[in-house]
């Protein structure tokens, strides 16, 4: 596995937060979301990226209105995911 280190401007990391936890919790989660919205990938993926249980996750593509048509590509990805992790 290879890790991306991404450097973010002060005056743009403002925005995701106030400390670098914060900043990187938020950033994180804002990319997942986007991949989960342009079908890149499952909630169970998203979820996981983010740090979230995939529920959670579920609440805040709920709470920030994010629809998308859930294939049958993402039901699939999403039971291998849960029958990985229970």
């Amino acid at each position: 596995m290879s890790n991306v280190i991404l450097e973010i401007p002060a005056e743009f990391a403002r925005s995701f937060g106030t400390t670098t936890e914060e900043v990187a919790r938020n950033a994180k989660l804002e990319l997942a979301i986007e991949m989960y919205r342009e079908g890149k990938w499952s909630t169970g993926k998203a979820a996981e990226f983010a740090g979230l249980y995939v529920g959670r996750f579920m609440d805040v593509l709920r709470d920030r209105s994010v629809s998308r048509p859930y294939t049958e590509r993402m039901l699939e990805q999403d039971i291998a995911y849960a029958r990985g992790r229970f």
